[in-house]
């Protein structure tokens, strides 16, 4: 498998092949993008010899360099390194440098080969031709040593023992590190989001990590592997070569793109030490707003922190836009692929929430609502117990959680039931209509005694009745009473009412508003003997009446 991959990635090097030996291959490629014609290499042996360009009577390059490569393989067993030989030649107007093994013209230089016609440069191209051919005539001699290439083998089972140690060390230090990891991530570490346990999730990706650092060393020792079994074969020594150079070349480009990197690497550094520095600043002062260290007149407390969270974002925000020229990529095509494609989803899928958080703002800084503020919203009141930035949160009496969004917060009327409560109370109305056969003054005076057995009210302001409206066949009167604890008045609420009711039933006032074309001939009203009827318990209530407290009328007057 390990050498199925390193040949993958030897394969898109092996077309740069044909041009290793000579200089004349960088000329080539430039040649063929200047869209001047391309060489043509003798290729012998797995070698480059030479390269060939122009045309030579009615032959092209690629014909010439054909030719020669197989006149090259069908005496190579039969030539000898001392018999190459280099003979200048001029004939029919044609000019050049011939490579000779006694009377066998192996190929020829011509000027169109290199460029020019000056002949020392054409006699030097023969001469590295002639040089790369003595070289592969010796190699192939000692190819055929058994000897050597016994040590080649030898070497080769060496260097294969070697990757399968290091391959199951690796395995065995793959399985040591991933418990290692996960045992200290297990004592150590908490990562609990809103009750959920992130540690296996994290486990995961511990694994996942070093069996890929496990798999880059294996495939890196896998290809120096494959490049040294190479190089102890003649025949395949070019390729052995040729892969030590690709992976040196990478290397020194790691380098080289690291080296230039670095004075971005350390803008960017500076840019996050100072980002983070004013932040925290930031957050100290807006800290010390919160807990009342410092008294702002623009600021209150309740909004120190969320205030505190927005500064911060923005200055981190500032500090990204600052710092996108300094990273790494930030020019290429895929990075600004990915930045608009980022920008797109962003503006697609993040319309409600920005209409969330604006909402949300509106609502913080109008200061209409605080935490632990008792509201009604809509057909919703409960207790404030958390304000977001996307929804506000109501517990309400029912021990109901209601979330609220911020939207419907900023389009909808929302009662306080806390705010002016905090100085002079929350005032709580209950109604009750009478007839006109009863004094108004008697009816103030009960509604008020009712209001002085209630506990929760508070004494100042004092309770104080209304008189609604002069209907028909009744008159209604509003109780007004101040409570302290906004949340609790659904309670008080009740039991004022109740003492309304047993007020008006010791006083014997019908509290029943009449509907009548005719009187009736007698009252309609509740006895105290009758007061705990069915399934109603005496131990609920003292068996003797309660004692009738009169308090005095806003005028002074006793009461009727």
């Amino acid at each position: 498998m390990i050498l199925l991959l390193a040949l993958a990635a030897l394969w898109p090097v092996q077309a740069a092949w044909g041009d290793t030996s000579s200089p004349a291959s960088a000329s080539s490629s430039s040649s063929s993008l200047a869209g001047e014609p391309e060489g043509a290499p003798v290729v012998v042996w797995n070698r480059t010899v030479v390269t060939l360009y122009a045309p030579y009577h009615g032959m092209t390059a690629d014909e010439r360099a054909h030719a020669a490569s197989e006149r090259i393989e069908s005496a190579l067993d039969t030539l000898k390194a001392d018999d190459l030989s280099i003979s200048w030649i001029e004939a029919g107007g044609e000019k050049g440098a011939a490579l000779r093994a006694g009377n066998l013209v192996l190929f020829g230089i011509l000027p169109g080969d290199i460029g020019t016609d000056d002949r020392a440069s054409i006699e030097q191209a023969a001469g590295r031709g002639a040089a790369v051919l003595r070289d592969i005539i010796r190699e192939r001699e000692l190819a055929r040593q058994p000897r050597l290439l016994l040590v080649g083998v030898m070497y080769s089972v060496l260097a294969t023992m070697i990757l399968i140690v290091l391959c199951w060390g690796l395995i065995r230090l793959d399985r040591f590190v991933q418990h290692k990891l996960i045992a200290v991530t297990q004592a150590r570490l908490r990562l609990d989001v809103a009750g959920f346990d992130l540690r296996p999730m994290m486990w995961t990706l511990v694994r996942r990590s070093v069996s890929l650092v496990r798999l880059a060393l294996t495939l890196f020792f896998g290809y120096l592997w494959l490049s040294f079994v190479l190089k102890r074969f003649p025949y395949s020594r070019p390729w052995g070569s040729r892969l030590g150079e690709y992976l040196m070349e990478i290397g020194l480009q790691l380098m080289t793109a690291l080296v230039n990197q670095l004075p971005n690497l350390l803008t960017l550094v500076v840019i996050f030490l100072v980002t983070r520095a004013v932040t925290r600043l930031i957050a100290a002062w807006f800290r010390a707003v919160e807990e009342g260290a410092v008294q702002v007149g623009w600021l209150e407390a309740p909004t120190a922190r969320v205030t505190s969270r927005l500064v911060s974002m923005l200055v981190w925000l500032f500090a990204l836009i600052v710092a996108y020229p300094y990273i790494p990529g930030a020019g290429t095509d895929a990075f600004k692929g990915v930045s608009v494609f980022l920008g797109l989803m962003l503006s697609l899928g993040s319309a409600g929430i920005v209409n969330q958080v604006m909402s949300g703002l509106v609502v913080l800084y109008s200061r209409a609502v605080r935490v632990g503020d008792f509201v009604r919203v809509g057909d919703h009141e409960g207790m404030v117990v958390e304000m977001g930035a996307l929804s506000m949160k109501l517990v309400t009496r029912k021990r109901e959680e209601i979330t609220v969004p911020n939207s419907v917060l900023s389009s909808t009327s929302m009662r306080n039931y806390t705010r002016q409560s905090r100085d002079t109370g929350l005032l709580i109305t209950t109604s009750v209509t009478i007839g006109y056969d009863t004094p108004w003054r008697q009816v103030v005076a009960m509604l008020e005694q009712a209001a002085a057995r209630t506990e929760g009210l508070q004494a100042d302001p004092p309770p104080f009745v209304l008189q609604t409206a002069l209907s028909d066949f009744y008159i209604e009167y509003q109780l007004n009473v101040a409570i302290q604890r906004p949340s609790s008045y659904v309670m008080i609420l009740s039991e004022l009412n109740r003492n309304i009711v047993d007020i008006f039933n010791e006083f014997s006032v019908q509290i029943m508003s009449p509907h009548f074309e005719e009187q009736p001939k007698e009252k309609v009203w509740v006895p105290h003997d009758q007061w705990y009827a069915a399934p109603a318990s005496r131990d609920r209530r003292p068996t003797a009446p309660p004692v009738v407290k009169v308090v005095p009328m806003p005028d002074g007057k006793p009461p009727v």
